[in-house]
């Protein structure tokens, strides 16, 4: 199907309020949309493919099986890793969207599970090396829309790192991951992205699985890299406005939590940002 005939089709079903008649094979036009999720087109990634996909996955339209699959495609080399690397091509588009599937569909594993823990130990292994290798992190992209790379990415850590089968040093490889965004180097973030990593971040540790001795270690490393050989001074001017931004932004929304660790965790973010002036 090409992607005038998708949109016409998707269009149609959204004025519908998602209803599907019974003529509609929602499994076999969301493999369609798979092959389109990373259209140029806003419109038609964005408010009608993803929203399409994610009304569907919300109102249990697909089996478990079909939605294992579209998990499997989501984060396979042409979706997930499509041209992974690559800075300010069209590519990261389907990137960033494949990886916005992942909540939606483990928000459904969370209510009633289907996916075991090899399965979570796959969506982790592939999630924490496309945080490491996504290079492109364009907030929005004039006339395209939503690139969105880090902030989509973190909406997928906080709904895996709920997962009962993530174990304490799971968290801790997803928290070291996270870590290669919030201490971008490239560019200032200006599109929320701190307070999406910090809503992944606050979710991990509301596991309290964590000592406070590996979360010291992690906020410290956030620092470790102001002086790396090559980088020029406006580059670790970038990386450290995104690491006070963040570390800002995670003691203003966990100030008030009561709960371990989080009054131990605010003081350690408020010793990094003094250490920081």
């Amino acid at each position: 199907m090409d992607a005038w005939t998708l949109k016409q089709k998707l269009q149609h079903i959204q004025s519908s309020n998602h209803f599907i008649d019974y003529e509609e094979q929602p499994y076999e036009l969301a493999l369609h949309m798979m092959k389109h999720i990373g259209s140029t087109d806003p419109v038609l990634r964005d408010e009608l493919i993803y929203v399409t996909f994610a009304t569907w996955i919300g109102q249990g339209v697909f089996s478990e099986d079909q939605l294992r699959n579209m998990l499997q495609l989501a984060l396979d080399d042409q979706h997930l890793f499509y041209g992974i690397g690559e800075q300010g091509t069209d590519s990261v588009f389907t990137r960033t969207f494949s990886v916005l599937l992942l909540p939606p569909i483990l928000n459904v594993d969370r209510q009633r599970p289907f996916l075991d823990k090899e399965d979570i130990a796959g969506i982790h292994h592939r999630l924490t090396t496309y945080l490491e290798r996504e290079k492109d992190v364009r907030g929005y992209a004039d006339n395209k829309g939503w690139a969105h790379a880090p902030a989509h990415a973190a909406d997928a850590v906080e709904d895996l790192a709920q997962s009962p089968y993530l174990e304490r040093t799971d968290l801790l490889e997803l928290l070291h991951a996270l870590a290669v965004k919030i201490t971008e180097s490239s560019v200032v973030y200006i599109h929320d992205e701190d307070q999406r990593i910090a809503h992944a971040v606050i979710t991990i540790l509301r596991r309290n699985l964590l000592e406070q001795k590996d979360i010291t270690l992690w906020i410290d490393s956030l620092h470790q890299g102001d002086q790396a050989v090559n980088r020029s001074l406006l580059e670790i001017s970038h990386r450290n406005l995104n690491v006070r931004l963040f570390l800002q932004t995670l003691y203003l929304v966990i100030r008030t939590e009561e709960d371990e660790p989080f009054p131990a965790v605010c003081s350690l973010v408020l010793q990094a940002l003094e250490r920081d002036k």
